[in-house]
């Protein structure tokens, strides 16, 4: 599901770049805000910080009975070398990530936030360390003095379509990703089953199924974990 579309601040963690989790609200935002930023309010006080990809590796926030997760990932775009890093929202886990992408297909570059400020993130110039957020969230004597800023807009993904396909489903596509390719693959755009077999073509008994027809383009999820289960069988037991 894409985030809501409304400003009530939900139950939420984040896990740092760190690795420290931090407990708090969010306040959702449509899908591809936060692909670039989130605003989050610590437990432990009121101000709103409005944090990237690169100062976090996750966020979660609870939407009902809904437990959504953004995971902040390092990948190029089709076309480019380039490396930038921003939030995905995590449909499976595993050796092969499936995730939901959002794109602006009339505007590319960073949205502009609530705020008024292009992916904005948190800063002080007071701080010995600019990348502790952590330390800024437990609260410090120069607290009171942060600030929001707009910084390393460069390093951001434009979020752009990844296929000619998904020019025409700007708000649901589905992208797959490996840490050892460090590309996204819009899985919306595969011509099934073709594109799925090439793309798993290491597991024997998914191509068998693919070939056979026992799967359909809606049963990409299915497949991912299916997938996921296999490799990770195959890895030495210590």
């Amino acid at each position: 599901m894409d985030t809501i579309a409304q400003k009530k601040p939900l139950p939420a963690y984040v896990v740092t770049a760190g690795g420290d989790t931090l407990r708090g609200a969010i306040v959702p935002a449509p899908r591809l805000t936060q692909q670039y930023q989130v605003e989050f309010i610590p437990i432990r006080g009121h101000q709103r910080l409005f944090l990237d990809g690169y100062q976090l590796a996750s966020f979660t926030y609870y939407a009902d009975l809904d437990t959504i997760r953004y995971v902040s990932l390092l990948f190029a775009q089709k076309g480019t070398n380039t490396l930038c890093r921003g939030f995905l929202q995590q449909v499976v886990a595993g050796e092969a990530q499936l995730y939901h992408y959002s794109f602006n297909h009339v505007r590319q570059g960073l949205p502009v936030s609530n705020n008024g400020r292009s992916g904005s993130s948190y800063s002080n110039p007071k701080d010995p360390n600019p990348g502790n957020i952590y330390a800024s969230l437990r609260g410090g004597s120069w607290q009171e003095n942060a600030r929001i800023i707009s910084n390393r807009d460069g390093n951001h993904s434009t979020s752009g379509p990844l296929s000619k396909r998904g020019v025409y489903n700007p708000k649901n596509s589905l992208v797959i990703y490996r840490t050892d390719k460090l590309q996204l693959e819009d899985v919306s755009g595969w011509r099934f089953p073709k594109d799925a077999v090439t793309y798993f073509s290491d597991c024997p008994e998914v191509v068998a199924d693919l070939k056979s027809g026992q799967y359909r383009a809606r049963d990409i999820p299915q497949i991912v974990r299916r997938y996921n289960a296999w490799h990770q069988a195959q890895k030495p037991v210590h």
